[in-house]
């Protein structure tokens, strides 16, 4: 059976503290952890920090012991069955990655390889024939690593790329679900992510488990409810005057212009005189790269109008998404509605070891609310496209949203196969109506006497 023990060489103060791994006759390894401690505090029988009080850092650094013991116990138990080769080096790799020290790359490990496929996103070749991709999926790989890495202090091991599997599949899920507390939309997202990661080291000569290419290791998901704002509340907007708070009347202008423009925030407050091109629109979107052109609509030309013709003073997201709830509270969109609200859980996820207990950790949280508090920045986009929707044909509004399919573009405003039967009935009673109605002739002179 392996054990692992802890032991200092002689008495210099500060003395290190050594690893010391074996595993009967075949394996027998000792490795400097580069953790210090004055050799009065420990103890050579026990091998760990003696508990007195003199040692203000006792607890936390025989804790620290306590955990690599488990990690590499755990990771040896990991390799070994896996057919890894285990020696001196091994250790030595087990030791540096819990410890957060830069180790010899080896591609067995997920993380290794992720960090190799997020390193070489500038330089993918996309099906486009473009080259790179968006700063967007860049952050997006980089979360995923990190929260791997949090998966792996939670189990105290490290996972191999043969480890991702259904059993992680399952594993993955619970803990960013119930431990970490994620929705399901977001924790599939990064399961999509981690399959993509696999494959593609596949492609390299790899190996991987079968199982991750299994139909079941699959995205999770979960019904989204999302808030609109009617035309009616974006009138009772534009006609209310915040002039006694300048900050709000700018995010006011803001958020008119975009939900008679569909732009994401990230286009939207970039936008500047230089877009406006013989009374249109014109820009190319930041995170897709298409080109979007569109008329100004009549409340947008008369904002720019009133302003010489310039958007209203740049202010960050932030601030806008900030704003733009105090604007709607004051306009009073107080409708009690279904949605999910950012929440401090901080105090729920005191007692996990994967969070930073010095942050604030704000969570979707499921709910009934007044609509003011669930106004976000993606209400502009999703208040375009939902008003619009049946009125103009959806080519024309995905041109304007940027969707590149009508599954998606449906998706994104939450209409089902319901919801296009109950259109389409719509229609045909309409035409039915219009069969009905005939015409009535009256004679009012026939001209006669």
């Amino acid at each position: 059976m392996p054990t692992v023990r802890f032991l200092i060489k002689g008495s210099k103060n500060p003395s290190s503290i050594y690893i010391r791994f074996r595993h009967g006759k075949q394996f027998d390894f000792t490795k400097s952890t580069s953790l210090l401690i004055n050799p009065t505090y420990w103890s050579t029988s026990k091998g760990n920090v003696k508990q007195i009080a003199k040692n203000t850092e006792k607890l936390n650094l025989q804790k620290k012991l306590n955990d690599l013991r488990s990690y590499v116990l755990n990771d040896f138990n990991d390799v070994y069955s896996n057919g890894g080769i285990i020696n001196s080096d091994w250790l030595n790799t087990s030791l540096r990655t819990f410890l957060n020290q830069n180790t010899n790359v080896d591609f067995r490990y997920f993380t290794d390889y992720a960090y190799y496929f997020y390193d070489n996103l500038g330089n993918k070749v996309l099906k486009s024939g473009k080259t790179g991709v968006t700063k967007a999926t860049i952050k997006k790989y980089n979360t995923i690593i990190n929260k791997i890495l949090a998966f792996e202090k939670y189990r105290k091991k490290r996972l191999l790329l043969q480890d991702v599997n259904l059993k992680f599949h399952k594993d993955f899920i619970y803990f960013l679900h119930n431990v970490q507390k994620l929705n399901y939309n977001t924790t599939g997202k990064y399961l999509t992510f981690i399959k993509t990661i696999c494959i593609d080291a596949k492609k390299y000569g790899l190996k991987i488990n079968a199982e991750v290419e299994d139909d079941r290791f699959r995205a999770t998901k979960e019904k989204v409810s999302f808030i609109t704002l009617s035309e009616n509340e974006i009138n009772k907007i534009y006609n209310t005057s915040f002039k006694d708070k300048p900050y709000l009347e700018n995010a006011k202008k803001w958020l008119i212009i975009g939900v008679w423009t569909g732009a994401r925030v990230s286009d939207l407050l970039n936008f500047t005189k230089g877009n406006i091109k013989n009374g249109f629109i014109e820009y190319t979107a930041i995170k897709t790269n298409q080109r979007i052109v569109l008329p100004l609509h009549q409340q947008v030309r008369e904002l720019l109008e009133m302003n010489n013709g310039e958007f209203p003073r740049k202010i960050s997201s932030q601030k806008f998404n900030d704003y733009i709830k105090k604007i709607c509270e004051k306009v009073e969109i107080n409708a009690e509605v279904e949605g999910a609200k950012s929440i401090d859980i901080s105090k729920e996820l005191k007692g996990f070891k994967t969070v930073n207990k010095s942050k604030k950790v704000f969570r979707k949280v499921k709910g009934t609310y007044k609509k003011w508090e669930l106004v976000s920045t993606h209400i502009c986009r999703r208040s375009f496209a939902t008003n619009h929707y049946g009125k103009l044909p959806t080519p024309v509004i995905m041109a304007v949203t940027g969707h590149t399919t009508e599954k998606m573009f449906l998706n994104y405003i939450g209409k089902t196969a319901n919801d296009n039967a109950e259109t389409l009935n719509r229609f045909w009673q309409t035409q039915e109506l219009k069969k009905e109605q005939t015409p009535l002739l009256k004679v009012i002179k026939n001209g006669t006497n």
